[in-house]
């Protein structure tokens, strides 16, 4: 999130729903007042949790007697001052956080602006939950031996909510702690067993994050922008990957968008499960940046989102378009980039996601898109939206596409955008009406569902005519489906413009039909059939009817590790049961996710019969495609239809050891579109999909 992270950008939603509940309650105190910029000297006392600090704030000067700001409800306000003078104030409780009322003299209410210090100090020590589970925004603040990590969600100077402030930043730490925060490093220096650092940042940002541990800095120069990585010191060897590719990136985005807007990048290295992007840097986990994938997709995501989100603002009056762009401009991106076949399983993955993840209950529009808190939330504010840019720039061409978004940075830079804004640069630079467009695929909750009507082929002195029902169940859309026939002699290829819930296409070909495909390589957004999804762990874990099935045989530790799991992976309290406690009738109706190995869990025999060739499940070790496993680190998924409900799932996870299911199990939602999964000391080995095989939108023609 600004507004989300994840990997995802700066502030996560508990951060935005923190900002507004405060704009909410502060409105009619902090109306008119703005804040222009921060110039905060901070103190980080490690051992006490404490921070202490001046921000000499520079307010927009108006003819009013009060400014008023909040800050942490926590924190000790010392002073508050102009130049050689005391100034009164008041402070209110507000739950976790206290409006600031200061008392302007009217000597300073008629100036263009005022700086204000205040000075204050305070506790920090909210601990992350788990140090190896993914933290998606719980934790807000925390200062403490092993890291310091202040997002301002957790209101660490003083704010005015909708404020665009430029910052500099000096931060004290003791001797072997480095701090980084937004902008370009202006100043460092050590004062006896003290550090000083100062970066500053001149353009406007919705918020400012601080990050200090124990660092080993890299730094290079790549062309005028200062790139650096702050790692702990036991992961050095992959500083030079991430520098490397943090370079491709730049340049990548560089020649796609325009100038990159910070004077430096920095990768920084967090102690607990982060995958974040600041205003000039990003905050990963210490565990995530060992992940393969990170450098390949999540950094450019995250290098990316410095043009999207935080140097083009989201107008989240009007929804958050930002998260999607970058999830098709960096991960999608990246697959057409490898080849066409990879970009097709990406586009299949997202629907896939929306169909296992959304239902009629839980949808909303794209307009009404704040930030990522789930699995539902992220398939449709990343994927429908990064869908509905793909079909965006297939019906534009990729000229205009391109040309748009150039102007669309270009001209909004350093401001607040929306929706309207994205769609009157493209009506302007395509010169279309895209109102329509704009209209079905913001405003409106859903997806087309496809289904193929009659079909009839007839014989003609020019060959054959094709003709092909398109139904679309629900409200019918408009868009560019394509088509695909089968002949004789190839394929014959079009695009039908579908414009209403039922529509006849007629294709001419001097070839025989054979077959007929509807949108072959998932080039729309829709909604699919079950056909088209095979058994994964989205399917299981996407269902709003399954059970979450621990084991109460095995070893205790072993027991008490999948309980945990079952735990974390569960929805809602109702979803966890044992092996002992599920019942026939929740067999048979619904998806079940199966903890435990062959002499642990009752149900595993359940799926033996049902596991693929070349897979087994025996006492203490697992076979995956011929490849068998033994070893205390080793651990199996595989994914397979429910035998007796084919429109339910079952996912079956064990692992030979309490330390493999620990080390394990918490990536499994990581890796929900496969269908198996094997792991040797944490680390996937193996892992794939299950082909399908039909489509209910494909079908074989006769005359």
């Amino acid at each position: 999130m600004v507004t989300t992270k994840s990997i995802r950008q700066v502030l996560p939603f508990v951060c935005i729903l923190f900002i507004a509940t405060v704009s909410g309650t502060f409105a009619n105190e902090v109306h008119g007042n703005k804040i222009l910029g921060h110039n905060l000297e901070v103190e980080l006392c490690l051992k006490e949790h404490k921070i202490k600090a001046v921000d000499h704030v520079r307010v927009q000067g108006e003819d009013k007697a009060t400014f008023s700001c909040f800050i942490n409800g926590g924190f000790q306000i010392l002073s508050v001052g102009v130049v050689n003078r005391k100034l009164a104030f008041k402070a209110t409780a507000h739950g976790d956080w206290q409006r600031l009322e200061i008392i302007i003299p009217s000597d300073l209410r008629q100036s263009d602006g005022v700086v204000l210090d205040i000075a204050y100090e305070g506790v920090l020590f909210g601990k992350p939950a788990s140090l190896e589970l993914e933290d998606v925004g719980a934790t807000t603040g925390i200062i403490d031996e092993a890291g310091v990590y202040l997002s301002p969600a957790c209101a660490w100077y003083p704010d005015v909510p909708g404020s665009l402030s430029s910052f500099q930043v000096t931060v004290v730490t003791p001797a072997g702690y480095e701090a980084v925060t937004l902008g370009a490093l202006v100043d460092r220096k050590v004062i006896g067993d003290k550090i000083s650092v100062t970066w500053e940042e001149k353009n406007t940002s919705e918020g400012c994050d601080l990050v200090a541990g124990k660092y080993q800095i890299t730094q290079l120069k790549h062309h005028d922008i200062d790139v650096y990585a702050f790692f702990f010191p036991a992961d050095q060897g992959l500083v030079d990957t991430y520098l490397k590719a943090t370079t491709r990136y730049l340049d990548m985005y560089q020649k796609l968008l325009g100038d990159y807007p910070y004077r430096k990048f920095a990768i920084v290295e967090n102690f607990f499960q982060t995958g974040y992007g600041m205003p000039s840097f990003t905050l990963l986990g210490n565990t995530v940046v060992k992940m393969p994938f990170i450098v390949d997709t999540s950094l450019g995501h995250e290098i990316l989102h410095n043009w999207w989100g935080n140097s083009v603002f989201v107008n989240e009056s009007q929804g958050n378009w930002c998260e999607g762009l970058t999830t098709y401009m960096a991960d999608y991106y990246y697959k057409e980039l490898k080849d066409d076949a990879s970009a097709e399983e990406y586009r299949s993955d997202i629907c896939r996601k929306y169909t296992n993840y959304v239902t009629k209950k839980n949808d909303f529009p794209l307009k009404n898109f704040i930030g990522r808190r789930d699995q539902t939330t992220r398939a449709i504010g990343y994927g429908k939206t990064a869908m509905v840019f793909h079909m965006l720039r297939r019906m534009v061409g990729d000229e205009v596409f391109y040309t748009s978004l150039r102007r669309f940075y270009k001209e909004k830079i350093w401001q607040r955008a929306g929706w309207k804004d994205i769609q009157y640069v493209f009506e302007d630079t395509s010169k279309m009406d895209l109102s329509w467009f704009f209209e079905q695929w913001i405003s409106r909750a859903g997806a087309p569902f496809l289904v193929l009507g009659k079909t009839e082929v007839e014989k003609d002195k020019d060959g054959w005519v094709t003709r092909v029902e398109v139904i679309q169940k629900d409200k019918g859309y408009r868009f560019s489906l394509p088509v695909q026939l089968e002949l004789d002699e190839g394929t014959c290829n079009t695009i039908a413009e579908l414009k209403g819930p039922s529509q006849v296409i007629s294709i001419q070909t001097k070839s025989e039909p054979r077959a007929v495909v509807i949108d072959p390589h998932y080039e729309v957004f829709r909604r699919l059939h079950l056909e088209e999804i095979p058994p994964t762990i989205d399917f299981v874990l996407g269902d709003e009817e399954k059970v979450i099935v621990y084991p109460t045989g095995g070893e205790r530790a072993s027991q008490e590790a999948y309980k945990n799991l079952a735990v974390s992976l569960s929805a809602k309290e109702d979803e966890v049961k044992s092996d002992t406690e599920i019942t026939e009738a929740e067999i048979a109706q619904k998806s079940l996710f199966i903890l435990g190995g062959l002499t642990e869990n009752k149900l595993v025999k359940i799926l033996i019969d049902q596991l693929p060739a070349d897979f087994t499940l025996g006492e203490g070790s697992f076979v995956v495609n011929k490849v068998r496993y033994q070893e205390k680190g080793n651990a199996i998924l595989v994914c397979s239809r429910n035998a007796k409900n084919r429109t339910k799932g079952i996912v079956l996870f064990a692992g030979l050891s309490a330390d493999a299911i620990k080390g394990t199990g918490f990536k499994i939602p990581h890796y929900g579109k496969y269908s198996y999964l094997a792991f040797a000391d944490s680390k996937n080995v193996d892992k794939g999909i299950y082909a399908v095989t039909g489509s209910p939108l494909r079908r074989y023609l006769s005359k």
